[in-house]
Parts: C-alpha cells; sequence; structure tokens
C-alpha cells in the first residue's frame, strides 16, 4: 500500500523553518532539496554538518513513511559519510532499502547541482506497523 505523493508533506516545523522542500515521493522513495542560506553555514561558509544531517534524516523517514506500510516511526540509528562541503542548492535522495514489523532499513544521498555527491547516510527507523488503510 502506497501513500499518494500529494498525501505525504514536510510536518516538522523545525524542517519547514530550514526551508526543506519536498520534490518527489513515491512508495518508499522520497526526495528533498533546501538552498544552503546564510544562516545555514559554518564558519567556513559551507552548510553546516547539523542540516545536512537534518536533511537526510528527514528524507529517510519520509520514505520510510511513503511505503505506506507505518503510522509512526523514530530515528533509531543515523550513520552519516561527509564527502564534500555542501553549498548551493542540496538534494537528498532517500530509499526504503527493506521494512519489517519493527525496523525499517533506509539509504540516502545528498548531491548537489551539478550531481556530486556530498553525503552519504543509512539509518534505522523504529516503525509502528500501520493496521489500516490510511484516510
Amino acid at each position: 500500500m502506497t501513500l499518494p505523493a500529494a498525501t505525504l508533506r514536510i510536518e516538522s516545523q523545525f524542517c519547514l523553518d530550514q526551508g526543506f522542500t519536498l520534490v518527489e515521493a513515491d512508495d518508499g522513495r522520497v526526495v528533498l532539496t533546501c538552498d544552503v542560506l546564510p544562516r545555514h553555514t559554518n564558519r567556513h561558509g559551507n552548510a553546516h554538518g547539523g542540516l545536512i544531517a537534518t536533511l537526510l534524516d528527514t528524507a529517510m523517514g519520509m520514505a520510510t513513511r511513503a511505503s505506506g506500510a507505518v503510522d509512526n516511526l523514530g530515528t533509531a540509528n543515523l550513520t552519516i559519510n561527509y564527502l564534500r562541503p555542501a553549498r548551493g542548492r542540496i538534494t537528498a535522495h532517500a530509499q526504503v532499502r527493506r521494512s519489517g514489523r519493527t525496523l525499517a532499513f533506509c539509504e540516502a544521498q545528498v548531491l548537489d547541482d551539478e550531481g556530486q555527491w556530498l553525503a552519504t547516510a543509512s539509518a534505522v527507523f523504529a516503525v509502528a506497523v500501520r493496521t489500516a488503510p490510511p484516510k
């Protein structure tokens, strides 16, 4: 069962305040973007690692929700590899690799506008399985 992309939305005010935008959502896959603004940068003028971590975590959590199989979830483990500095518009591509009764396993990548990989991540989410179809 899949939630229609139109049903899925960014619900966290913190993420909305950072300027995260949902670009695409499909069965267990999500694409989010964020424009790196001066308020998001570290002392070197690059995106702060916390912004990238939040974007990755949010994208993978939303991908889990986009699978349509869960009502609620929480991040149990998040691993990030930062590959290069990020500036400008960044895009997170997240996908669910496996989802069970209590855990969902996800992967994600953050890319710049030129398609260069800036960061990769994997996460495990504790999930509450959906018992009834979404309304």
